[in-house]
């Protein structure tokens, strides 16, 4: 009988050896739950910046086919042309718009824009990025601006009047100029 009991005994260690016991198993998942919260709170704060990176890169774009658009008109000979660039939707100059362009909008309908979209307000004569909730953990501050930007045509105004005549006035260039957001753009300001 207690050679029975004694054999008995190591199968229950092995038993037990074999496997993890509920603590065990409730303390590695609360670990690992406290991992993942530490690394998303960590990380973030980084698709925040790369949102702000990407905006910068369409403005570049921007920029580049205006200036695109304005070296083609003074090499055809149509840099009178010039002045109707004033106030237009740069989009257009791109060869493919950004993928989360929603086209021109009315100012009355502004507020129907998604977050985190581009949209140029007619009225206004501007684009814009809408700005989203951020990501990490602060809320975005409500007098934070949404990047604007609007197309400027740059000459020395020779007689006043402030009209582009390619005949007097000296032409300086095209540019896309910020008029809203200059402070989240520059990363001055974190969501």
């Amino acid at each position: 009988l207690t050679q029975s009991v004694r054999s008995a005994r190591p199968n229950a260690r092995r038993r037990n050896a074999a496997g993890f016991t509920l603590l065990e198993l409730i303390v590695v998942i609360a670990i690992v739950g406290v991992l993942l919260a530490v690394a998303a709170n960590r990380l973030l704060p980084f698709i925040d910046e790369a949102e702000r990176v990407a905006v910068l890169r369409v403005e570049g774009q921007l920029r580049s086919s205006l200036m695109m658009e304005a070296a083609q008109r003074i090499v055809r000979g149509r840099s009178a042309s010039l002045s109707d660039l004033e106030g237009s939707n740069p989009v257009k100059f791109l060869l493919e718009p950004p993928k989360n362009y929603i086209g021109e909008v009315k100012n009355g309908d502004i507020g129907q824009a998604p977050e985190r979209h581009w949209y140029f307000e007619r009225d206004g004569q501007r684009l814009v990025y809408r700005l989203g909730q951020p990501f990490g953990l602060p809320v975005r501050d409500e007098s934070l601006q949404d990047p604007a930007f609007v197309v400027r045509v740059a000459y020395a105004d020779a007689n006043g009047n402030g009209v582009f005549e390619a005949a007097r006035d000296e032409l300086y260039g095209v540019r896309l100029q910020r008029v809203a957001g200059a402070d989240w753009l520059s990363g001055a300001i974190r969501q």
